[in-house]
């Protein structure tokens, strides 16, 4: 009897350390679950942070969304412009950067064009008496830098309304863009300045009668019915500078055809620059590379619907996904 109780005591013992161990092993197993979960949650919700020129943000938000249909696990950041200063993976700036501009650990990747239009409210009086003919590259240029001897030689011939006109600061991407097509300095544009968004120059327009000004695509154009926006005129540039508007000229009013023919033809009488992205030349960060691939080449699909012009497509092995 003694040996049986033996017996049980031993068998009850066992039965105990291997429900110690068991437990123990349990334990292992979920912290080993948890750590792998976490790592892999990790990993997979790696963020890329965007900074850059507040216009092209819709597109941006395009790329974005449909970029992450085919990678879920991957987020990404804007950074606004409150936040100026904050490091981001990629950086994007819509015009040739001034030489010291761009660190020399950086490089510029083209994803898009922008173009850019001279614009002026719908009540125009020198609209309706002038420019509706078509505006020279000359006479854009005395007007958006005031220049006198060119005005002159205008006001000479006939008296025209008086019109005012409202400019970004020098540091804006389109005062840039629009600066250089003249051959001037950003500096050297004259007028009132608009801060904030690039699309209070159009809320400017809008109210004053007398207003002339410039503006992308994107913003000039109603994006889903691709005409000028309600209250305001495209200046139309006379793209072959012989003094009338001739029938190929005849684009104005439709945004798929100014787009058409600026890409078809490379006309140089439109102001255009290139839209890029500003990345590490090392490129370590595959996700940010393959993301940058993806706009090269997809993501050219969405610029029209914006009001961007597409880059032509150059495969860069540096970037290339693996």
């Amino acid at each position: 009897m003694k040996a049986f109780k033996s017996d049980s005591s031993n068998s009850k013992s066992g039965q105990k350390s291997n429900l110690v161990a068991k437990s123990a092993r349990n334990i292992l197993v979920s912290i080993l679950l948890v750590v792998g979960t976490q790592s892999y949650a990790q990993k997979a919700e790696q963020v890329i942070s965007i900074s850059g020129t507040e216009f092209t943000s819709p597109l941006i938000k395009r790329w974005i969304t449909e970029y992450s249909k085919i990678n879920p696990g991957l987020k990404f950041r804007l950074i606004n412009e409150q936040e100026k200063g904050t490091q981001s993976d990629l950086q994007i700036i819509a015009h040739t950067p001034d030489k010291g501009e761009i660190g020399d650990n950086k490089t510029l990747v083209k994803i898009a064009r922008v173009a850019i239009l001279p614009i002026t409210n719908e009540k125009s009086i020198l609209f309706a008496k002038e420019f509706k003919k078509g505006v020279k590259q000359e006479r854009l240029k005395a007007i958006f830098t005031n220049d006198q001897d060119k005005l002159d030689s205008v006001q000479s011939k006939v008296k025209e309304p008086e019109y005012t006109v409202y400019t970004k600061s020098p540091q804006s991407s389109v005062a840039k863009v629009i600066s250089s097509y003249l051959g001037k300095q950003s500096e050297d544009l004259k007028g009132i300045y608009v801060s904030g968004d690039d699309l209070y120059l159009n809320t400017s327009i809008l109210d004053d009668s007398t207003g002339i000004s410039y503006n992308n695509l994107g913003l000039i154009y109603d994006l889903d019915k691709r005409t000028p926006i309600s209250g305001i005129r495209i200046l139309p540039i006379d793209l072959n500078n012989n003094g009338r508007l001739d029938k190929e000229e005849l684009i104005y009013s439709n945004l798929d055809q100014v787009i058409t023919f600026l890409e078809n033809t490379k006309n140089a009488a439109v102001p255009t620059d290139n839209i890029s992205f500003v990345t590490d030349k090392k490129g370590s960060n595959q996700a940010v590379a393959n993301f940058v691939n993806w706009v090269k080449g997809l993501g050219q699909e969405y610029n029209h619907q914006y009001g961007f012009l597409n880059n032509a497509v150059v495969k860069d092995y540096a970037l290339t996904q693996k």
